[in-house]
C-alpha cells in the first residue's frame, strides 16, 4: 500500500564562546544569537508514514548529542549519514529554511563534510520538495510568523508538554545531556503532531487528526519507554481516545 514518509528534524545549539569573542573584536555589535556563532550540540530525527487510507505508521526515534559522540563534527556527520541514507523521504523542520539549515551548512563548510540530498541546494529542481519547512508553509503569503508552541496549544497539545518545548541551555553533566536528548526528540514528536494538522486541514484523504496524533505518540512511546514525560504523553493520549470513544457514543 503506498505510503507518503516524513522524518520529522529538530536540532538544539549553543552559543560558541571563543568564535563570539573573535566577532566581538572586529565588530563589537556582533551579537551572540548570531547564526556564525552558533555549533550543533544534539539532533533527533522522528520517520513516521501516512498510507493511502489514513493510517500512520512511525519509524525509529534517533538522537545524537556532544555527550555521545564528542564534538559537532561528529553530531552533525552522523545526522548527514543517517539522512543520506534515507534520501527518499523529505525532512520536515519549523523555521528550518531560518534557523537550524544555515547552522548545519556552516557546521558542514567547517568540518568539510558532504549535505544530505535533503540539503543541498539544486537550483531547478522538479519534483517533490526535500525539504518542508512548515513554518513558512503556515505563514505562506502573509507577514505573520507563529511559533510552534503556538500553533501546537491552537491544536489543544496540553500546556505541560508545549512548555518543555523552549531551548535548552548547554548541559555540564551527564543527567542534564539526558534531559537534552529527551527535549529534542520530544520536538520531533510535537512537529510531527503539527504536520499532521497541515495534512489534515490540506485535505489528506482518509486522514483523521485525532487517530493520527495517537498513532504518533503510541509509536514513539514504543521506542522511548523511559522518556521523562512519558505519563504526560500518556494521559494525553488516553483523553484523545476518550474523545473518540465520548463521540461514537453520541453517534450511537
Amino acid at each position: 500500500m503506498a505510503k507518503q514518509s516524513y522524518i520529522a528534524l529538530d536540532c538544539e545549539f549553543h552559543w560558541d564562546q571563543e568564535l563570539h569573542k573573535a566577532h566581538r573584536a572586529m565588530d563589537h555589535k556582533s551579537k551572540r544569537r548570531a547564526v556564525a556563532v552558533k555549533k550543533v550540540m544534539a539532533a533527533a530525527a522522528f520517520q513516521f508514514s501516512i498510507d493511502n487510507e489514513g493510517r500512520i505508521s512511525t519509524g525509529e526515534v534517533a538522537s545524537w548529542s556532544e555527550f555521545d559522540w564528542g564534538d559537532e563534527e561528529a553530531v552533525v556527520a552522523q545526522l548527514f549519514d543517517y539522512l543520506r541514507a534515507r534520501e527518499d523521504k523529505p525532512i520536515v523542520t519549523f523555521g528550518g529554511l531560518a534557523t537550524d539549515i544555515p547552522v548545519l551548512l556552516l557546521a558542514g563548510l567547517a568540518h568539510g563534510i558532504r549535505l544530505p540530498p535533503q540539503m543541498i541546494d539544486q537550483p531547478g529542481r522538479r519534483g517533490p520538495r526535500p525539504h518542508l519547512d512548515l513554518g513558512l508553509m503556515l505563514k505562506g503569503g502573509g507577514r505573520t510568523w507563529s511559533h510552534l508552541s503556538q500553533v501546537l496549544l491552537r491544536m489543544g497539545v496540553p500546556f505541560d508538554l508545549v512548555a518543555a518545548k523552549p531551548g535548552v541551555r548547554r548541559p555540564v553533566s551527564a543527567g542534564a545531556w539526558q534531559n537534552l536528548r529527551d527535549h529534542v526528540e520530544l520536538d520531533c514528536l510535537l512537529l510531527s503532531i503539527a504536520k499532521l494538522g497541515w495534512l489534515v486541514a490540506q485535505g489528506t484523504d482518509c486522514l483523521r487528526l485525532e487517530p493520527a496524533i495517537i498513532g504518533l505518540i503510541e509509536g514513539f512511546l514504543r521506542r522511548r519507554p523511559d522518556h521523562s514525560l512519558i505519563n504526560e504523553l500518556r494521559t494525553y493520549s488516553n483523553r484523545l481516545q476518550q474523545e473518540l470513544a465520548d463521540g461514537f457514543d453520541l453517534a450511537a
